[in-house]
């Protein structure tokens, strides 16, 4: 097959390789109603689980992407997808909470493969004029098999298929360990007769790079949306469908992640975050900065997060808010691209490593709090999502700080490379 048309190979492998990941960081919220009744778990643990995950994940960023780039994108997403897969049987046959979080910790760190991995992969592969909708296919499409699979896959083969959580997660293993092999055979990390590896992929002096901490900033803000939403939107939704529409348990958990499934992450992510891609890419060649379509995204974030903590109940405007929150949370994408335009595609999964690891601590610590903050904020109100009030609060503000600090960033280079052209323009 030609090399032009492998690029499309690359980018359906790149997108299930990410969709392991995204299965692994989110495999317990679909079933966590069931490990509720094995464990006994409270809002609080439930986001010490996630951050646990997230904690180690962003650890690992830097350490994957530097692999990626000197020894190839193939190996270290193949290596991480193995990985991930052993995780998930060691966490089905956990017997405490510290267990849980143990395993949870191991999981974040095979999962770190694939962004960053497959990130450098599909820079190389791909023209600049398909750099935002390649990076945002990759990331949009494989985020959202993957949190389908742990929304409503996952809950369904426990329920129907297999006798509980535990033989449901391992059973989601054998298919990972399948996948690894798969992107084995299939992805390629460069195009016939370009180099696949660099021996400097990132250098310390890049951290003098206004720039950079513009990208990390911004990065870092979408890490929060995207934590927040993945790890609460489902369990609002069946906390939703038991307490304002009167469903039982097991309808609830199953409907809720049917519904977070369709319009989060099918929709809003599977299919906005690629549209926005495409769009980003039109724009960039009309003079629009990508990072300003960015900001854009981050501010929309914010509205989305404001409006969920009103406790919206109704199923319609629900389903509005879902798929924009799934598109707009998720376009860190273009981030991804933006380092690919600036850096060059050699250092793609590096620098990108970097940026994802700051970004991942902001979002793994916001995601920690927003739990404890929940039941802080919900005073004396008992009701069933009086907790979410503070969840959705604390992404508001996180969201906030971080793009304030980005676009801060960003217009004070874009003011001093005016005043930079108004002078040479004089001097000439």
């Amino acid at each position: 097959m030609p090399p032009a048309a492998y690029r499309w190979v690359i980018l359906v492998f790149g997108i299930l390789a990410y969709a392991t990941s995204h299965f692994a960081r989110q495999n317990y919220t679909g079933i966590q109603r069931f490990m509720q009744a094995d464990f006994d778990l409270d809002r609080g643990t439930l986001g010490l689980l996630g951050a646990a995950f997230f904690y180690a994940y962003a650890l690992c960023q830097m350490p994957w992407g530097l692999a990626a780039d000197k020894l190839g994108s193939r190996i270290a997403a193949t290596l991480g997808i193995l990985l991930t897969a052993a995780t998930m049987v060691g966490f089905a046959s956990s017997q405490s909470q510290a267990a849980l979080l143990v395993w949870r910790a191991a999981a974040g760190v095979a999962a770190a493969a694939a962004y960053v991995s497959v990130s450098g992969g599909v820079a190389r592969w791909f023209p600049p004029n398909e750099r935002g909708f390649s990076q945002s296919a990759f990331g949009g499409m494989g985020g959202a098999i993957g949190e389908g699979c742990a929304y409503f896959l996952l809950p369904v083969v426990a329920l129907s298929f297999a006798s509980g959580w535990r033989q449901a997660t391992n059973t989601m293993a054998i298919a990972i360990v399948l996948m690894g092999l798969l992107c084995f055979l299939f992805l390629r990390s460069a195009p016939p007769g370009q180099p696949a590896t660099t021996k400097k992929p990132f250098t310390w002096r890049l951290l003098a790079d206004p720039y950079l901490w513009c990208y990390t900033a911004l990065f870092a803000g979408f890490m929060v949306g995207t934590r927040t939403a993945q790890a609460w939107i489902s369990i609002y939704m069946a906390d939703v469908y038991a307490a304002a529409h009167g469903y039982e348990t097991n309808a609830a958990v199953v409907t809720g992640g049917l519904f977070a499934t369709v319009a989060y992450s099918m929709i809003g992510r599977g299919l906005g975050v690629p549209l926005a891609g495409k769009v980003s890419d039109v724009l960039v060649r009309r003079g629009i900065s990508r990072v300003a379509v960015v900001i854009g995204w981050l501010v929309l974030t914010v509205v989305l997060f404001q409006l969920l903590s009103m406790r919206v109940t109704g199923l319609w405007l629900l389903a509005v808010v879902a798929v924009l929150a799934g598109t707009a949370v998720n376009c860190f994408t273009l981030i991804t691209a933006s380092v690919s335009e600036t850096y060059g595609p050699d250092k793609t999964a590096s620098i990108t490593g970097f940026v994802n690891m700051c970004g991942q601590l902001v979002g793994a610590t916001s995601l920690a709090s927003s739990g404890y903050l929940g039941i802080a904020l919900r005073g004396a109100d008992t009701g069933p999502l009086a907790e979410y009030q503070g969840v959705w609060l604390s992404g508001v503000l996180s969201v906030s700080v971080m793009t304030v600090i980005g676009a801060g960033i960003y217009l004070t280079k874009l003011k001093t490379r005016g005043a930079r052209l108004e002078v040479a323009g004089l001097e000439i």
